[in-house]
């Protein structure tokens, strides 16, 4: 069983001045074509399996722009489907979890601080 590795791209400059993250980040998993779906979106399907590990990074379309995750909630974290806990060193954050449920579709929120300032997007989960 491998390791879901998901990216989330944050175009800082776009958030800032919409208010909003909508259209403004961009998630892609290591599951491609094996049953992910919505790359390239805010709210990306991952597809996994009890007992997986799930790796959750952030970067900035822009170096000059501050991103961080600074938490997940919803019904992932409620349900305890996936707890993840920031991992690594300065420089090299990430968080990590392992998935522990049942089958079926389970949303979350990713908080973001982007230069300072809170956002949150609603992803999901998709154990097989």
């Amino acid at each position: 069983m491998n390791t879901i590795k998901i990216l989330i791209i944050v175009d800082a400059l776009g958030a800032a001045t919409s208010g909003s993250l909508e259209n403004n980040v961009y998630l892609i998993d290591t599951e491609k074509y094996l049953g992910s779906w919505n790359e390239g979106q805010c709210d990306l399907h991952t597809l996994t399996e009890d007992g997986q590990i799930i790796k959750w990074s952030v970067a900035a379309v822009s170096s000059d722009n501050q991103v961080a995750i600074t938490g997940f909630s919803g019904q992932m974290i409620t349900q305890n489907v996936c707890k993840p806990t920031q991992q690594g060193i300065s420089g090299d954050l990430f968080w990590e979890g392992m998935v522990e449920s049942q089958p079926g579709r389970y949303s979350y929120s990713v908080s973001l601080s982007i230069d300072g300032q809170s956002f949150s997007f609603d992803p999901y989960l998709e154990v097989q």
